[in-house]
């Protein structure tokens, strides 16, 4: 019996926005307070589900007006927005539960 890995699966690249990248910078440099290690750490998760999302983008759920979403692993608190178009998988953003905003209020 043949074995299906990522590698085997049609891909789309993900990139993220930079509304993405200011947000993940603010959850990193909160995090970072109490430790750095856990830091680094959820950069690496971010960039796991986001490379998962290339080949899987049905993994998260579905949100709203065509946006997905996904927690981001251990820092399940923090749920990662992104929406596939035919060419890509577009990270919109990320959110920690807590903060009583929707995605799209911002």
């Amino acid at each position: 019996m043949a074995t299906i890995t990522n590698n085997d699966l049609p891909r789309k690249p993900s990139h993220t926005t930079k509304e993405c990248d200011n947000m993940l910078r603010e959850a990193t440099a909160y995090i970072a307070e109490d430790s750095v290690e856990q830091a680094e750490i959820m950069i690496k998760t971010f960039d796991k589900v986001a490379e998962m999302l290339e080949t899987l983008p049905e993994l998260g759920t579905k949100y709203k007006y065509g946006i997905r979403k996904i927690g981001l692993g251990k820092f399940r608190r923090y749920n990662i927005y992104y929406r596939e178009t035919e060419t890509e998988i577009e990270i919109l953003g990320i959110l920690h539960t807590s903060r009583g905003v929707e995605f799209t209020d911002i």
